[in-house]
């Protein structure tokens, strides 16, 4: 049979040929024009409707284009290609390709369940059949169309019937389009939103029939249905339709609680993709020798379909994790998985497959069962560095130090190996958008073969903290990664980034260790809160020492966390109007110990952070007692606290930077005492521990929070008013009877941070994503406008606040309208209006505004605006008080 590979993309080898590849290509086919299947590339195979609509969303395409009807087979010399409709949106198609190995057939995004608006499915035989599966699952049947679009027509007839306005949310490509054709039949009358209706022109004129239908326009929407994209659900574009009855279109519409996620009054479930019953149809009718999935749950269907008698493997993802033998690789004929490898009992590759196999699963139990196995089969030297590192961190916090590893190291040292140019690695690197990933692919083919014990992983990391200077940090990277395996390698970057991006939450692991390990989870949580590293919790589990935990001067704890409310009143509301007020300081959070002359300053993440404030530890060495104090870091000018943006400037720098102290002054106030003169205080209330903290009589560069207590929520507005006048962000309402209890959030301690205002921006340049989102642009820089010059000005970045299916659009649309590219860095023209929220506004130099927004998030997208309705930069010197 034919060899298959997969690298963002499927990759048929023998023939040169790439099926829907996420990255530039010499030879691609094109199954349909989704967003997340169209690309860029030398030549390009798709049908002429797929080939019309990619040009419509991304406009002209570039190489050669090789349009493909439907039925017609071609020779393309190593193999020939035939299309058959696949059914998923209009032009969309499966792909038959025949060489001297075998055959394949493709199917992309497919649907079986004949529609309104596309080409029904067809089916050919073939050797191996490669499906998507998102909907893999046996709960992911979908019920019969007719009464879907039944209960459509019935939602829209009785909004109407009610005076109401029926707005129905699905994709712009595919479902807005069956949505409108589902309409035709009670002949009612459509309004479409314009990303709906450029689409639809294109439909009209390849033979759809639609009912004429007319622009989206607020004022004129009485009596029609409104279809538009995922992207209005919560908009203010949809907000400006009075009377509006809401209802998302989706397949996900099975899942409980659809209607509240898309933030619906209803969700209904007509799908664009095969169901659970329809992709068993699809393999009986195709009769392979061997299926391979893709996408959504393609490792939880080929596990039925291996059960049902089919040779079926994922393609994406670790099939051995499936079979519950996590140290045996799987061997598959003719099957290439992506970044698979040969594991040792205990070495660094086996942690980076279950790291994977983490990042693939979907669901707490599911990722709580390989974790936990992992971690009880692991040696004692090697639990611990394994628990750690799953936590983000290269070092346990009483070995914290810098290790200096930044990507100028790793470029040095990936350049020695490799042999490349910096011109393709910066290729490579701007493809993957992740250092792990890009050392990976940089050296498959140069890298070793060893797989590290975790232990010896752990000297490497120290040997490379200890090596001095760039070249000598490089060197020990270099040495690394010419002994060990490109895997190795790569899961050894990942630790020194600290951010392994396997959608694991520290909370998840705490549960695998106490699986593992058969202890209670609060157990695991409380010591975890006590120690801050997972890993000698971890060990601790497995020995049964959990119970002898406790605070311990010098190994930093947690914070307590405090949990938001909007207004006065409900702060005086959830404490019951018994409260102590602390004023909530904007700087950096950080605990003190000080015992015997010694001083340690450690950060809210558990980072030692002592050589940054010489004068904290000055001050802290000459208190009478040992202590742990937890306060906040304040930058310190003229008797009042500066801008945050000014303390920033000390951080990253050692205590020996001349004149630092000078340039920019710092205090410290301290809020609670958690360890005086030998005894924990975790375990006492608020108020005993603020006495015997008032008690130090700390003055000067070591200072006490003020302390009041209210007896009114209007008293509670007077304190904060009085502190945001003296340079502070809100207050901090605290029970005086709370005990401290480190990383939680709960309702002892509750802050009152009133939302600033707003400022409508318009981006100016976007960049690709992190993690999952390293597909997606969802950076954006935006400006305001300089009204002295009519010139856009810089004044932040943003990565918060939009859905998945909004940046999924922006993507489509930032793409088609990028002006140019340096880096990851794309400058588009400037036609996004975006809604900005943000905690504070500040001078600064980094942008060409002089100001800078504090905690930016996007609020939404304001399609009811152009660039001419933006902010000024006086309005927002006005907010910053200039």
């Amino acid at each position: 049979m034919m060899n298959v590979e997969y690298r963002r993309g499927v990759h048929l080898p023998d023939c040169g040929l790439w099926l829907d590849p996420r990255d530039p290509s010499a030879m691609a086919f094109v199954s349909h024009a989704h967003s997340d299947h169209t690309g860029r590339h030398a030549r390009t195979i798709a049908t002429p409707v797929t080939l019309r609509l990619m040009q419509r969303r991304m406009g002209a395409l570039t190489g050669e284009v090789i349009a493909l009807p439907f039925g017609e087979r071609r020779d393309f010399g190593r193999f020939a290609m035939t299309l058959i409709p696949a059914g998923h949106v209009l032009g969309s198609a499966q792909a038959l390709v025949e060489a001297a190995a075998g055959s394949v057939l493709y199917t992309g995004d497919f649907k079986l369940r004949p529609g309104a608006s596309a080409e029904r499915a067809g089916v050919v035989p073939a050797d191996t059949l490669i499906m998507e599966t998102t909907y893999g699952l046996p709960k992911f049947v979908f019920p019969p169309t007719e009464k879907v679009v039944g209960d459509i027509l019935r939602f829209c007839l009785e909004a109407l019937e009610d005076g109401e306005v029926p707005v129905l949310i699905g994709y712009s490509l595919g479902k807005s389009q069956e949505i409108l054709a589902c309409l035709a039949e009670e002949g009612l009358p459509a309004m479409l939103h314009g990303s709906v209706a450029s689409l639809v022109e294109i439909y009209r004129e390849e033979g759809v029939r639609f009912p004429e239908t007319k622009p989206w326009k607020a004022s004129e929407a009485a009596g029609h249905v409104l279809i538009g994209p995922p992207s209005l659900a919560g908009s203010r574009v949809l907000a400006a339709i009075p009377n509006r009855r809401v209802a998302a279109v989706t397949g996900w519409a099975l899942e409980p609680g659809a209607a509240h996620r898309w933030r619906c009054d209803a969700a209904f479930p007509l799908s664009d993709h095969a169901g659970f019953d329809d992709l068993l149809r699809h393999v009986e009718n195709v009769g392979p020798k061997r299926v391979l999935t893709l996408h959504g749950y393609a490792r939880e269907f080929a596990r039925e379909l291996r059960e049902r008698g089919y040779d079926a493997w994922a393609l994406t993802g670790p099939n051995q994790l499936e079979l519950e033998l996590p140290r045996t690789r799987i061997e598959v004929p003719g099957i290439e998985f992506e970044e698979r490898s040969e594991s040792a009992p205990d070495g660094l590759d086996r942690l980076a497959a279950v790291g994977d196999a983490v990042c693939e699963l979907t669901g707490r139990l599911a990722k709580t069962r390989v974790l936990s196995e992992y971690l009880r089969d692991l040696r004692d030297e090697d639990l611990r560095w394994a628990a750690l590192w799953l936590t983000g961190r290269a070092f346990p916090p009483e070995e914290d130090a810098p290790h200096g590893a930044g990507w100028a190291v790793l470029k040095s040292a990936l350049l020695t190996v490799s042999g490349l140019g910096e011109g393709d690695l910066r290729a490579i690197s701007r493809r993957w958008n992740d250092s792990g990933k890009t050392t990976g692919e940089v050296l498959k083919k140069v890298g070793g073969g060893e797989s590290p014990s975790l232990s010896e992983t752990a000297g490497t990391l120290r040997q490379l903290r200890a090596a001095r200077g760039p070249h000598a940090k490089s060197a020990v990277l270099a040495d690394f990664f010419r002994r060990v395996t490109p895997s190795s390698s790569r899961y050894l970057v990942k630790i020194l980034s600290g951010d392994l991006r396997i959608g694991l939450k520290e909370g998840l692991l705490e549960d695998a260790v106490a699986a593992a390990f058969g202890v209670e989870p609060s157990m695991v949580r409380e010591a975890n809160m006590l120690l801050g590293d997972l890993g000698e919790v971890a060990q601790r589990a497995r020995t049964g020492g959990l119970e002898a935990i406790g605070l311990r001067i010098f190994r930093p704890v947690k914070c307590m966390l405090a949990s938001p409310e909007p207004t006065a009143a409900d702060v005086w509301e959830r404490l019951s109007g018994r409260m102590l007020l602390d004023e909530k300081f904007d700087g950096i959070r950080a605990q003190v110990h000080a015992a015997g002359g010694r001083v340690e300053i450690f950060s809210r993440d558990l980072h030692r952070i002592t050589e940054t404030f010489p004068e904290i530890v000055a001050a802290a060495a000459g208190l009478p007692v040992d202590v742990v104090l937890d306060g906040e870091i304040l930058a310190w000018a003229n008797g009042r606290p500066a801008a945050f943006f000014e303390l920033q400037k000390r951080l990253g720098r050692a205590g020996g930077d001349l004149f630092l102290g000078a340039e920019v002054p710092v205090i410290y106030i301290a809020f609670d005492a958690l360890h005086i003169a030998g005894q924990s205080l975790l375990r006492q209330p608020l108020r005993e521990r603020r006495h015997r903290l008032e008690g130090l009589n700390l003055g000067g560069t070591l200072r006490v929070a003020e302390q009041r207590s209210p007896s009114s929520p209007e008293e509670i507005e007077q304190a904060f008013d009085a502190a945001r006048f003296a340079g502070h962000e809100g207050l901090i309402a605290k029970d005086p009877d709370s005990l401290y209890l480190p990383g939680r959030r709960g309702g002892a301690w509750i802050k009152l941070k009133k939302r600033f205002a707003t400022l409508d921006v318009v981006v100016t340049a976007v960049e690709f994503g992190h993690g999952r989102r390293r597909e997606v642009l969802s950076d954006y820089t935006f400006a305001v406008r300089d009204e002295s010059t009519n010139h856009l000005v810089t004044i932040g970045k943003a990565y918060s606040g939009l859905t998945d299916a909004e940046i999924r659009e922006l993507t489509a649309h930032f793409l088609a309208h990028a002006k140019n590219q340096s880096g990851n860095r794309i400058s588009v023209e400037p036609n996004v209006v975006l809604e900005i929220a943000f905690d504070a506004i500040r001078p600064s130099s980094r942008h060409a505004s002089g100001l800078a927004l504090r905690f930016p998030r996007i609020e939404r997208i304001r399609t009811d605006k152009s660039p001419a309705d933006i902010d000024t930069l006086a309005s927002a010197r006005r907010l910053a008080g200039l």
